[in-house]
């Protein structure tokens, strides 16, 4: 069986938001929900304390997903990341969320996803520019996000790095990033709405406090290596696919690789709270896989997107399964 059904097909994306909203509603049926998020930014508590883990909860949290999935094409389509028209991004994306229960209640994870895809836009369209203002609003946009979810702070070090990548690194572009991550807090403490001292929240506190003895048998912690597996294997094999193409074109997928680097490194570093993250590589991740998957229709292709399918639905199931 090809994968034309996945890429293109005429309902393709009202099956996919179905079973998706299935996988929703048996998540919540027969899963313990996940406890209250007890991380927040520095002034407001975090998207997890905002709402009540009741049934508002998770529609507000699969609202939230389906908007990002519907995001990944828009990006897609405007900048052409994947030179073929695809469902495939929308399909591994929500894939990815609906196999973490961790992830099936509203928080900052999701939340950073979102805001992150909003800047991946503005960051695209400054390729080649010569303008302070995308950076401005870039940082402007991060440093307003750390008021709740004080973990996005830690990807400037990662967008400054992307201003190489898309050829946008200049005096004008790290002056208009440094005006935009100060601006912000520069107008909440001056006001008084905010004490300096609360700035020091954004200092990492990694402890990467993995366990010494792995969790093998929670599938949670399987779905997690198996995504960080999977984009490790997709990056390095869109190094070769994107060779032939368009110089524009390898330099936002190299960033999607970056992202989904850096992200990875975040949560091991950080792994007591990798649920800030992996929204955030499910992201990368399922732009990574996407670009693989529709641009290759060799037959070993077609079996590995199967396989990893299976792989992800069985560990869905078992976290269905009573302990």
């Amino acid at each position: 069986m090809n994968l034309k059904l996945f890429i293109n097909g005429k309902y393709t994306s009202v099956w996919i938001i179905i079973l998706y909203l299935t996988g929703v509603y048996l998540t919540y049926r027969f899963i313990t929900q996940p406890a209250y998020e007890s991380y927040g930014g520095i002034l407001f508590p975090g998207a997890g304390q905002w709402f009540a883990p009741s049934l508002l909860n998770p529609i507000l949290n699969s609202v939230l997903i389906l908007g990002i999935g519907i995001g990944l094409l828009r990006v897609n389509n405007l900048f052409s990341l994947i030179p073929k028209h695809t469902l495939l991004p929308f399909f591994f994306f929500l894939l990815f969320e609906l196999c973490s229960p961790s992830l099936s209640l509203l928080g900052n994870g999701n939340i950073s996803a979102a805001i992150l895809l909003s800047i991946l836009v503005l960051f695209f369209h400054a390729y080649q520019q010569n303008r302070a203002q995308p950076a401005f609003l870039i940082m402007g946009i991060i440093s307003v996000g750390t008021l709740f979810c004080s973990s996005l702070f830690y990807y400037i070090p990662l967008f400054i790095l992307g201003f190489l990548q898309i050829k946008y690194f200049s005096i004008k572009s790290l002056l208009g990033a440094l005006l935009g991550l100060i601006t912000p807090f520069w107008i909440l403490i001056g006001m008084d709405l905010m004490p300096f001292s609360r700035l020091c929240l954004l200092l990492p506190d990694f402890t990467g406090s993995i366990p010494a003895t792995l969790p093998y048998d929670d599938p949670q912690f399987l779905i997690v290596v198996l995504t960080a597996l999977l984009g490790l294997f997709s990056g390095v094999t869109m190094l070769y696919a994107l060779f032939n193409e368009k110089r524009q074109i390898r330099a936002y997928n190299g960033f999607t690789n970056l992202l989904s680097i850096y992200s990875a490194i975040l949560l091991i570093l950080d792994y007591r709270n990798y649920t800030l993250y992996l929204p955030v590589l499910n992201l990368a991740v399922a732009m990574q896989s996407a670009f693989i998957f529709t641009m290759n229709g060799k037959k070993a292709t077609v079996v590995s997107f199967y396989l990893i399918v299976t792989l992800y639905i069985g560990l869905f199931i078992w976290n269905l399964l009573p302990a």
